[in-house]
């Protein structure tokens, strides 16, 4: 990628990964008990369906970085695809720790 001033250089996103919520299933109180278990069960088969519907986890994004090579560099960080890090911000200082 290119930054403003039209050099090269790396976008960086960091992200939060956090364990998904369980799903709960709540249909209204005067439908029979019956049906009321045949929406859950169709629900809970729509969810597996869909595109990362029985995922465990999910990411939040937290932070963007957009680093030209020479700032890649300062912070010891490799410009590869899918390389992950741990960040740690204490007293205003940006730590990475490969992963």
């Amino acid at each position: 990628m290119k930054d403003v001033e039209s050099r090269e250089g790396y976008q960086i996103d960091f992200v939060e990964v956090r364990p998904r919520p369980p799903m709960v299933t709540m249909t209204p109180t005067e439908i029979p008990e019956e049906i009321s278990q045949m929406v859950v069960q169709i629900s809970k088969g729509v969810q597996k369906v869909l595109p990362g519907g029985d995922a465990r986890e999910y990411e939040v994004r937290k932070l963007t970085l957009l680093l030209t090579a020479e700032e890649l560099e300062a912070f010891r960080l490799k410009p590869y695809p899918n390389q992950l890090y741990e960040l740690t911000i204490t007293d205003g200082v940006l730590s990475f720790k490969e992963i």
